[in-house]
């Protein structure tokens, strides 16, 4: 698929540019998900009834990452990334001008896109506690398994899959790594929609997002910790006529995180808590909550070959949802395989093979009459080939 080169794409270039040719060492690197999805739900035969019939079935580049870390000094580092992506959102732009542009959500003329992932500064050594960072801009989200989830699955972390938190956000945030190797910790402040949203799709909101997390590892293969968010959704009132804005939102947002590594096992453990209200309406309010366990087993040391199994099942309960068509109770497993079997000179796994298969199914008693007779279930395989490649260029 070819690339037009539009605005986006020269913007890049012109901000790469400049480092590459400063002489400061940086490291280049990058990563690239090549994916195959066949998805099926249920559609309505010719008896009108409801059947599985394949819904989705493409080849797509799923992400493809380029990224700098660029290093000033000793205690300044500096790190960018581009986010590219291949779509089959490929709809032409209305004739008609009195249709907005910006409401066309998810359109590409060219089948294909830009986005910022990463831009931030870290600056070490501002105060006198050691392994502090001050970092400055658009950068990870300390929330949860979202920061620090690699992908072993294809699938989102789970604070990610169901919109509790972005991954990443402009802000700005003090983090660092307890002495000794007892854990670490994160504060700051964001703007709390994410890295994604740009023109008609930002809601509008004049507050920050606030974010603690902590992470500790008493002892060595076992780490326990938890974030805490508020974030809020639209203004408190509307500029114009100070009106009351009845869609604004307020947000709590609560994780728990449980691992332990031991010997072939890697095992994960996460609850999320996700409380709205709604101070300008009523009858809106409520919680949603969900958890994942999943563990990843190694069988390098019994086949001689870096292949792991892994499993995944999630909870995602919104049935708290006064709304009544959007209330649901979802259950979500995923089996899958990865083969490693490319590695870099640090025995980092450089190329990988990966297949997944995700089965998703409404609870039909805990859900609203929308979920019935599973006519939501899906079920997803994935195949996807995945690579990433760094090098460091200096004087």
């Amino acid at each position: 698929m070819a690339l037009k080169i539009n605005a986006k794409w020269l913007l890049a270039i012109i901000l790469i540019t400049p480092v590459l040719i400063s002489g400061l060492p940086t490291k280049v690197s990058g990563e690239m998900w090549g994916r195959w999805t066949n998805e099926s739900a249920k559609y309505k035969d010719a008896n009108n009834e409801y059947v599985f019939k394949t819904s989705k079935n493409y080849f797509s580049l799923e992400r493809g990452y380029f990224g700098l870390e660029t290093t000033f000094s000793e205690n300044t580092k500096a790190r960018f990334t581009v986010d590219m992506f291949s779509t089959d959102a490929t709809h032409q732009y209305p004739t008609d001008l009195a249709v907005p542009i910006d409401t066309l959500k998810n359109a590409s003329i060219d089948g294909a896109g830009l986005k910022l992932k990463y831009a931030y500064v870290d600056f070490a050594r501002l105060f006198p506690v050691p392994e502090l960072n001050l970092t400055v801009g658009l950068q990870k989200v300390y929330f949860g398994t979202i920061y620090d989830w690699n992908y072993s699955l294809i699938g989102k972390a789970p604070t990610d899959e169901y919109k509790v938190a972005n991954s990443a956000d402009y802000g700005i945030t003090l983090n660092g790594y307890i002495p000794g190797g007892y854990g670490e910790y994160a504060v700051g402040a964001y703007n709390g929609e994410g890295y994604k949203k740009v023109a008609s799709s930002l809601s509008d909101n004049t507050s920050f997002a606030y974010l603690a997390n902590l992470r500790l590892t008493p002892v060595p293969g076992v780490t326990v910790g938890g974030s805490y968010m508020t974030n809020s959704v639209r203004r408190d009132k509307k500029l114009s006529g100070d009106a009351p804005e009845s869609k604004y939102e307020e947000q709590a947002l609560l994780d728990a995180v449980l691992r332990l590594n031991y010997s072939i096992v890697d095992l994960w453990g996460e609850y999320i808590s996700k409380d709205m209200k709604f101070p300008n309406a009523t009858g809106k309010d409520y919680t949603a909550t969900g958890f994942m366990i999943m563990p990843i087993v190694s069988l390098k040391p019994y086949l001689n070959k870096d292949f792991q199994l892994l499993f995944r099942y999630d909870v995602w309960d919104e049935t708290d949802n006064p709304s009544s068509t959007s209330f649901y109770k979802l259950n979500a497993t995923t089996i899958g395989a990865n083969y490693n079997f490319l590695h870099d000179a640090s025995n980092v796994p450089a190329m990988q093979l990966q297949l997944n298969y995700t089965m998703k199914k409404y609870n039909e008693d805990d859900s609203a009459p929308a979920y019935a007779d599973g006519v939501k279930d899906s079920n997803q395989l994935m195949l996807q080939l995945k690579w990433r490649f760094s090098s460091t260029i200096s004087n």
